[in-house]
């Protein structure tokens, strides 16, 4: 019996305090600021969307209290009063312009108070009545009357430009059906912007080829002589479509064309100049070299490219013919021969293609090594 007595005083203690908290919260909320605030009513002539008790009331855009109450005038059904309770402090005079406006653009309606110039004071009405506010049709113009009007105008502007909208929309659909269509060509075009910009990811690196020089047996005795010539090797000269690290093939007589893949280590005339002086390396003599090395020749070897190509006529096979001139030391020319030489190819492609040219290469060298050998 003491353990329920005991409960009973908790639970009313308990409801004691909640109910204290109501009414604390109640005081704040409607007694704390009893008889700071001035109530004042407001006319309206026109219809107003979302004005409701709660409303804020806003004076110069300060929020200075709400609305209390919203009635209709019993002698004229299209006027609205309400009654609005502000702080004291706040000037109303008779010339403060009444409107409704909206927080944010699809924020609730508020009432929204302009102070003027007056200073006369708003009189109180009859049998004790609040001080009256009007406000008149066009200060209360709802947001959403304004968005009709907005919408409307839109679409006189749309109703009127309607046959150059439907041109727009047809050349866009035309232009999209264009772009499908030809999507092949954008995506190259786009592929060559990128790789024009330096976008993308990095193509791996070409395939490489180079000339073999042809080897020699032994030198003879007889031979000495020959083989202790001072040689120079100018560059060869050639035609400007051999002046390239690319593998070159003629698909017809009198054309030549670049195959994509692979290329040379160097360009042809220069990598010619370079194989040749190893041939010459590799036969025995002693002092040969590029022109460019600064030394004094005996002799110099001029070499000409004029044909340095894959012939793809059936069957294909690599083509080479090179000029060479012997210049004395009087720069006279001692003797001059032209050396070509073929070499079937097993395909197309650059890698075969460069065997090929490596094969008819080392049999011009060959043949252009002995014929000097003789000559000097």
């Amino acid at each position: 019996m003491e353990t329920q007595a005991r409960y009973t005083i908790v639970g009313l203690f308990t409801l004691v305090i909640v109910a204290a908290g109501f009414v604390f919260v109640y005081w704040l909320h409607g007694f704390a600021d009893a008889g700071a605030l001035a109530q004042y009513r407001i006319r309206f002539e026109a219809p107003v969307i979302g004005l409701r008790p709660g409303v804020a009331v806003l004076f110069n855009g300060l929020r200075v209290g709400e609305v209390t109450s919203v009635r209709f005038d019993p002698a004229a059904p299209k006027v609205l009063m309400a009654r609005i309770a502000v702080d004291v402090t706040t000037p109303v005079r008779q010339d403060t312009q009444v409107g409704i406006d909206a927080q944010g653009l699809l924020g609730g309606a508020t009432v929204s108070l302009k102070g003027g110039a007056s200073t006369a004071v708003l009189q109180p009405g009859p049998d004790g009545e609040p001080p009256l506010l009007v406000a008149t049709a066009d200060e209360t113009q709802s947001l959403t009357l304004a968005a009709k009007t907005a919408l409307t105008q839109l679409d006189g502007i749309l109703s009127d430009n309607a046959q150059p909208l439907h041109d727009v929309i047809a050349n866009l659909s035309t232009f999209s059906a264009a772009l499908a269509h030809n999507s092949g060509r954008v995506d190259s075009i786009l592929a060559g912007l990128e790789k024009m910009t330096g976008g993308g990811a990095p193509k791996p690196p070409p395939l490489s080829f180079n000339l073999s020089a042809p080897e020699f047996p032994a030198p003879q005795e007889s031979e000495s002589k020959a083989l202790t010539s001072q040689i120079a090797l100018p560059e060869p000269t050639a035609l400007v479509a051999f002046e390239t690290q690319k593998v070159l093939v003629a698909p017809s007589p009198g054309e030549l064309k670049p195959l994509e893949e692979g290329q040379w280590d160097d360009s042809v005339p220069k990598l010619v100049q370079t194989k040749m002086v190893e041939s010459f390396e590799n036969a025995g003599f002693a002092h040969v070299g590029k022109a460019t090395d600064g030394f004094t020749p005996d002799v110099q070897l001029l070499l000409e490219i004029r044909s340095f190509e894959v012939s793809l006529a059936a069957p294909p096979a690599a083509q080479i013919e090179i000029s060479a001139k012997l210049l004395g030391a009087d720069g006279k020319i001692a003797a001059e021969r032209s050396f070509r030489a073929t070499a079937p190819a097993r395909g197309v492609e650059s890698p075969a293609a460069a065997a090929a040219l490596n094969d008819a290469f080392q049999t011009v060298a060959r043949d252009i090594v002995v014929w000097a050998q003789a000559t000097i």
